[in-house]
């Protein structure tokens, strides 16, 4: 009797958790389609699934109940609010929101509770062993397809920065400045020359770095495929990771495009597949050529963009709490590059006449368009105090009508930053950012998400004309529109037939009508999956992790921070997505 009771109660549990779910989800589609879909008869079917789904979960532990909910109640939260954000530019703070992500937690929870008892149920066939034959294969399939998408769009994809990275090293009229990696524009400017010497065209030059730079890149991902091939011994696990980086457009097309992301990208994901050997080998240290490539690894990685600086400086307190073995040398390992980076970018920058921006500048990102989002929608709240000090700071306020439909990228409202009397009266300007901030959280939390949406919502519609540039990069600079000195490139498809399938998948975002499939394509499914992979490393004893975890959420850390949230700026965490699901599927230790 005891014990029927027991499951009549459970199943009242689960009807009423079944309500919920369907509650949810349907409230999530009435936001994107503004119609009342409550009264249709799909939700019987609806609440039937969700019940079975609470059937078939069987029982987990007390911490892996708590990451479930916890995960359920962000994923939540990301989908109403984004959706919100996404569609409407602002968030609804009503309690009618507050049920919406309540609701469909009860819809999210079982999936999750499923996938936990999925993955320590699975058992993944080791029938596949690591030889050199198959690390030479890799390489020569993965670079015969990259190679395609080169022909389709040769010389390469020519971006938008590109034209003053050139023009600042061949130029020496033009002043360097530290806006973009001095490293990179040597290297890509030189290229450039060379095949202009050689072949007495520009379109050579790009050529030849283009293929420079997808040799690297098929390098780290022919790694990557190893690394999985030695951690799970899954062919088919290495078949699918082989076949990400061959037909993967996002993917082939980055690899081919003048934006220094990519080289970081590449950098990045070798950093954090050592940081993976430190924390599990011990005998790491043994070999010195370890410590060494490190280490170069690390200083390259900031001297092509300032924000390896700071998600280095992020991973060494995970050091200090989770590396066991060698823990000076490892500290030591990370702290030297970066010593040897601040000499660079100091006595080295002024040898060769680098002017260096102000680093307040992009330091302001987010402050300036919550500065901004509080002047354009709620300007009653400013006293006369407030008008005195955005005076101060903000040369000319009539640009902060920019971001009204701007929203999504601080460019124009950062770049009337009065940056010297910022930086000398610093302690000020966070005293004015801060009490704006006090009489207006919900705005400073709205501009705050609004910048970085694309980062962390998976639902994203894309193009979205309030970041201003394109999702990715596809087209060719137009360059004389921009400045008569830039060095003209043109596209000359080797292989047009290919180059129209890319032209309708990218350019055009025919991926958007793939269900599914289109998820792979947006930059918020890898934030969902990296926290995640997060969690199970937390509770499932896998904190040596922690260690490129960590490294990983510095990254995070800049990109939530940075000016607009482009796929080029999460393109190092798209690498990373096999390592991720290797990290997802191991056992726990």
């Amino acid at each position: 009797m005891k014990e029927r009771n027991q499951i009549i109660k459970n199943n009242i549990k689960k009807i009423i958790f079944s309500l919920f779910g369907t509650i949810g989800i349907i409230k999530t589609y009435e936001l994107t389609t503004l119609s009342n879909l409550s009264n249709n008869i799909i939700n019987i079917f609806l609440f039937i699934l969700i019940f079975n789904m609470y059937k078939i979960v069987q029982k987990v532990q007390k911490k892996e109940n708590i990451f479930s909910l916890c995960f359920s109640l962000i994923l939540s939260t990301i989908i109403i609010i984004g959706t919100q954000l996404d569609l409407y530019g602002e968030i609804f703070w009503t309690l009618s929101t507050l049920l919406k992500i309540f609701c469909l937690i009860f819809f999210i929870l079982p999936i999750v509770l499923y996938s936990i008892n999925f993955f320590k149920k699975i058992k993944i066939k080791k029938n596949i062993e690591y030889t050199k034959k198959i690390k030479i294969i890799t390489f020569t399939i993965i670079f015969l397809f990259d190679f395609l998408v080169f022909l389709a769009l040769y010389p390469g994809i020519y971006g938008y920065d590109a034209g003053f990275q050139i023009l600042e090293i061949l130029d020496h009229n033009v002043q360097l400045t530290s806006h973009f990696s001095i490293l990179f524009s040597y290297l890509l400017a030189n290229c450039i020359k060379l095949g202009k010497l050689l072949f007495n065209n520009y379109e050579a030059g790009l050529a030849i770095y283009t293929l420079i730079q997808t040799t690297f890149m098929t390098y780290v991902s022919t790694k990557i495929s190893v690394y999985i091939i030695k951690k799970t011994q899954n062919k088919l696990l290495y078949i699918l990771t082989v076949s990400f980086f061959c037909v993967f457009p996002l993917y082939t097309i980055m690899i081919i495009s003048t934006a220094q992301d990519v080289i970081f990208a590449g950098l990045f994901a070798l950093i954090v597949l050592n940081l993976i050997e430190l924390a599990t080998n011990r005998d790491y240290y043994s070999k010195k050529i370890n410590l060494i490539k490190l280490m170069t690894l690390i200083l390259l990685l900031c001297g092509i963009r300032n924000n390896g600086f700071y998600a280095i400086i992020v991973t060494i307190p995970f050091i200090m709490l989770f590396q066991k073995n060698k823990k000076i040398l490892t500290l030591l390992t990370f702290v030297i590059p970066l010593i040897v980076y601040k000499i660079y970018t100091g006595p080295v920058y002024n040898l060769l006449n680098v002017y260096i921006e102000p680093s307040i500048k992009e330091m302001s990102s987010i402050p300036s368009q919550q500065l901004a989002r509080v002047y354009n929608y709620n300007y009653s709240i400013l006293d006369q105090e407030d008008l005195n000090f955005y005076n101060n700071y903000y040369t000319d306020l009539d640009s902060f009508k920019y971001y009204t439909y701007r929203q999504s990228i601080s460019d124009p409202i950062k770049s009337v930053l009065n940056t010297t009397k910022t930086s000398e009266n610093i302690n000020q300007y966070v005293y004015f950012w801060i009490k704006i901030g006090i009489k207006d959280l919900e705005n400073y939390t709205e501009a705050f998400l609004m910048n970085n949406i694309g980062t962390w919502y998976p639902n994203k519609n894309y193009n979205d004309d309030r970041m201003y540039h394109p999702y990715i990069e596809y087209n060719m600079l137009e360059a004389k529109k921009w400045n008569d000195k830039y060095i003209v490139i043109n596209r000359k498809s080797l292989f047009p037939l290919y180059e129209k399938i890319l032209k309708v998948l990218v350019e055009k975002n025919a991926w958007k009508k793939i269900p599914i499939i289109s998820n792979l394509f947006t930059t918020g499914t890898y934030f969902i999956i990296f926290l995640y992979t997060l969690g199970l490393a937390i509770i499932k004893n896998k904190k040596h992790y922690l260690i490129p975890l960590g490294c990983m959420i510095g990254l995070y850390a800049t990109i939530l921070l940075a000016p607009v949230s482009l796929f080029r700026y999460i393109f190092p965490i798209i690498l990373l997505f096999p390592v991720m699901i290797s990290i997802i599927i191991e056992k726990e230790n």
